[in-house]
């Protein structure tokens, strides 16, 4: 989810996943998924598609890992977007992230993975509270330190996983 450039889809590809899925909101960022897949001979086990999140998969297909490099700045419900690009940034009212909590692991193979890419600039405090009301815990698997201009921005890989007793 979120596949810009596809860069990590294709290194998915290239670290030998048979199958990957690689889907954008921006349809620039399919093409562009598209074209490094084919630069680097992945294309083959390397599908880009055009899509809010999941809305345009196979309702009936599953996946072993489900991954998005979230648009993590939280902006007022109100928001309105100028273009397509700030929806790689921007979040109005967490809404997006919401879906993805919800969804995601409903995606899943047995014993597979939704994970979630968050940064200090979002609002980590929210994104657990809507996680709670998803019926959803989040677990930090790592965390790194980047410089960013002239500052350092905390990045978070956290895994979503469904609360004990709950669907």
């Amino acid at each position: 989810m979120g596949c810009g450039t596809g860069v990590i889809a294709t290194c998915a590809a290239l670290a030998g996943c048979d199958r990957v899925v690689a889907v954008d909101v921006n349809p620039q960022a399919v093409v562009n998924s598209q074209r490094n897949a084919s630069r680097h001979g992945v294309a083959d086990r390397l599908d880009s598609i055009h899509s809010d999140l999941f809305d345009a998969l196979d309702g009936a297909e599953r996946f072993d890992v489900v991954f998005w490099h979230s648009n993590y700045v939280l902006a007022p419900d109100d928001y309105r977007y100028a273009n397509v690009h700030e929806r790689a940034y921007v979040d109005a009212g967490y809404v997006t992230h919401r879906r993805y909590l919800e969804q995601a692991p409903r995606w899943l193979t047995p014993g597979g993975r939704a994970l979630l890419h968050f940064s200090a600039r979002g609002d980590l405090d929210e994104l657990r509270r809507i996680a709670v009301e998803c019926n959803r815990q989040l677990h930090i698997r790592r965390s790194a330190v980047f410089l960013e201009g002239e500052q350092e921005v905390e990045h978070l890989l956290i895994e979503v996983a469904t609360r004990a007793g709950q669907a």
